[in-house]
């Protein structure tokens, strides 16, 4: 009878030890306590799987769990937690088991996806190509107002700015004209001489800036030769949330925006609009009313849908900006009466595009993206009588001007994955382009092309290679190929090899074939008779990520060699210095080496790099060489939960060619800027404050001139580069 009762006893302590129950794990942030609602929970229980997202509470409840259990906890940016989980680890809250996961953040954002030219979103190591991305909380820790803020601190990028034409990127020394600008992988068009103004796309709704130097033809085809950057918006990851924030800046500059979003099962929607102003700037001893640096006003909005289902997903996104810039003349006063000449800028951007992307099997997917865009450039001059205010439309030539370009691209792929080993990626894009003004020969000039390509990656073990090709069909050209070529072996889990060969192609513009422009200072005319640009780019690069005791160190080195024929550029005409015309009269070839480290631990960040190009003679440029260093650093005071910002660039003397075919050199560039961020709130108020032109580098001289039509000599003429040194707040609540 005793045994009996012994033998119940036991059967009943062990029953009631593997008791089934429910778990309930919060996931936080490990210093913070914020809620991850993003993160996913996985475990395994009677050899099945079972993963669940956390909501919104950051609670995720596990049933019937029988401890020990073995549970993953992972979510994109933070180090993942494996653990074995048995009774006596957890407590009890409301009748059920609890346990609380903390997640620490990645040191490096090694493992962030990219989407830049790849057939699906993969880890930035596994790429095939060298893709550089900016993050919004680096973007973030730049300052950033507009694009060109965050580009303005990266080696091989030189951002230029013009009162007028806003700013353009060189990357590589190669002109914006041959950098391709997207959203969300749809083409942004409006170039004003060859460069999309980067001070027209603002940071507040990005996610990720991408980044790829060398030829992209392939993938994207025209002005993709030096490179591509696409700007990825952020997507709504809430059942609701609104945002706003404002920005302001000494010298003028008072910004807001607000964004609003729904996150509702199957559907996404997501509104922003803003406004930024500048009230121009001039320095003091500067004549009244003229501005250096003009007034300027940006309105923008966008609105974006996004469906989701198993197969499919569905994507509209749309975008408005209006900008208008003043520039008010120097006043003109006599016994009689007083007035000025002004003109007024004003451009106007849409873009709306449909995505889809269809799952046709597990290993095949189907992915088109159209859009349509327009752009509506008008510059008005009025006489301006000050003592009445009155003005009226003057009728000088090119006084007045309204040019349009409609803008329609078509493009989609079929990727698959049937074929072991090897992904392949086929597409097509059809570009069509309408230019409408007084300034192109007979008003209205067209071009259309499209393009077909090809790519397979071959991946085997620790190498992959990946040919490419690209046929490229157009109504005023002859038809185009361009070749590519990309290798990359991993010697080891931490340690990758590229190498690469690219052909990239650009076809001239409208305006370049059939500009007529004609003032009182310029005669430009265009040249239909113009041959694409070509150029070949070779590229090495090794990279190794270290993850240290506390921290984690990434280091890189990259090679590059560019040729480029048939580069266009204005050349003067029959020797007549005001008439000028493109033509293809420039050999352009340059080597450049870049050494980049990253080092990060909890609370220190901190990047540098350096790099050399070394640009060789040809009809129109001297050889000369280009040195750039950019440290960069963030460190978070734990104690106050404060970080500290420091960015800096030097830039050794920059080469500028003028309108009268002169090559200047500017003195070296030191820019800076410094700052201190502090989230209050569960992170919900962000308050930023610090200063911008650091060392107060408003202009450079040009000097060491040399006259490409008769020797050298110097110049005492300068350049204008930013504004005074000035203070901003930055001051962001989302709720």
């Amino acid at each position: 009878m005793k045994k009996h009762f012994l033998y119940i006893l036991l059967f009943l302590l062990v029953a009631l030890h593997t008791k089934a129950t429910n778990l309930v794990i919060e996931v936080k942030e490990d210093h913070t306590n914020i809620v991850l609602e993003n993160a996913i929970v996985s475990y395994t229980q009677n050899k099945l799987q079972y993963a669940f997202p956390v909501p919104l509470n950051g609670k995720v409840v596990l049933k019937n769990i029988v401890y020990p259990i073995k549970v993953k906890v992972q979510s994109l940016g933070y180090e993942s937690i494996t653990r074995t989980i048995k009774a006596k680890d957890i407590t009890s809250l409301h009748g059920d088991d609890y346990l609380l996961v903390q997640l620490k953040k990645m040191n490096v954002q090694l493992n962030e996806l990219v989407v830049t030219a790849q057939t699906t979103p993969q880890l930035a190591k596994q790429s095939i190509y060298k893709v550089n991305s900016f993050n919004s909380t680096q973007i973030a820790q730049r300052g950033a107002v507009s694009v060109n803020d965050v580009l303005s601190y990266e080696v091989n990028h030189f951002i230029s700015n013009d009162n007028l034409l806003g700013s353009s990127v060189s990357i590589g020394g190669i002109g914006g004209q041959n950098v391709k600008v997207l959203v969300n992988g749809v083409p942004i068009m409006g170039r004003e001489n060859g460069n999309i103004d980067l001070g027209q796309l603002s940071v507040n709704n990005i996610k990720r800036i991408e980044m790829i130097q060398g030829p992209m033809s392939v993938i994207y085809g025209s002005n993709a030769l030096g490179g591509v950057i696409n700007i990825i918006t952020k997507t709504p990851q809430k059942k609701m949330a609104f945002g706003i924030r404002s920005y302001t800046e000494s010298i003028g500059k008072y910004n807001f925006f607000g964004d609003m979003s729904l996150h509702k099962k199957k559907h996404q929607v997501q509104v922003s609009l803003s406004r930024n102003f500048f009230q121009g700037w001039t320095p003091e001893d500067s004549v009244d009313r003229y501005q250096l640096w003009k007034p300027k006003t940006q309105y923008a909005s966008d609105l974006q849908y996004n469906y989701e289902n198993k197969k499919t997903k569905l994507n509209y996104y749309s975008s408005y900006l209006y900008e208008k810039i003043t520039n008010k003349g120097v006043p003109i006063v006599n016994p009689y009466d007083g007035y000025a000449f002004d003109e007024y800028y004003k451009t106007q951007r849409i873009i709306n595009s449909l995505g889809l992307n269809y799952v046709l099997s597990t290993k095949e997917q189907l992915s088109f993206s159209n859009s349509y865009s327009i752009y509506k450039r008008t510059k008005n001059r009025f006489r301006k009588d000050l003592v009445s205010l009155e003005q009226f439309e003057t009728h000088g030539i090119g006084d007045q001007d309204t040019t349009r370009f409609d803008d329609i691209n078509a493009r989609g792929t079929l990727s698959s994955k049937r074929i072991r080993n090897t992904d392949v990626l086929l597409g097509y894009e059809y570009t069509y382009e309408l230019g409408k003004s007084y300034k192109l020969a007979d008003d209205e000039q067209s071009m259309s092309d499209i393009g077909v390509f090809a790519s397979a990656t071959y991946t085997h073990k620790k190498i992959s290679v990946q040919p490419s090709c690209r046929m490229t069909y157009s109504n005023r050209f002859n038809k185009a190929t361009t070749p590519a070529l990309h290798l990359k072996y991993d010697l080891n889990d931490k340690t990758q090899i590229r190498a690469s060969y690219a052909r990239g192609f650009r076809a001239p513009t409208l305006k370049e074939m059939y500009l007529q422009f004609v003032d009182q200072n310029h005669t430009i005319i265009g040249n239909p008779e113009l041959k694409p640009e070509i150029g070949d780019h070779l590229e090495f690069g090794i990279e190794h990520q270290a993850k240290l005791a506390h921290a984690t160190l990434s280091i890189g080195l990259n090679a590059y060699a560019n040729a480029i024929t048939n580069l266009i550029t204005l050349a003067i005409y029959n020797n007549h210095g005001v008439l000028r015309q493109y033509a293809n009269i420039q050999e352009y070839q340059n080597g450049i080496l870049n050494v980049q480290a990253k080092y990060a631990s909890s609370r220190l960040k901190f990047n540098t790099a350096m790099g050399c190009i070394l640009v060789n003679k040809s009809e129109t440029l001297p050889q000369h060489v280009i040195l750039e260093i950019s440290p960069n650093l963030s460190y978070w005071f734990k104690s106050i939960n404060t970080t500290f910002n420091f960015n800096y660039k030097f830039n050794s003397k920059q080469p500028v060619l003028t309108v009268d075919q002169q090559f200047l050199y500017t003195s070296a560039l030191h820019i800076a800027n410094a700052s201190l961020q502090k989230s209050f709130f569960k992170k919900s108020l962000a308050l930023q404050v610090g200063v911008k032109n650091l060392f107060n580098l408003q202009n450079t001289p040009l000097s060491g001139a040399v006259d490409l039509q008769s020797g050298g000599h110097t110049s005492a003429s300068g350049m204008q580069l930013f504004p005074e040194r000035s203070l901003f707040m930055d001051i962001q609540y989302h709720f």
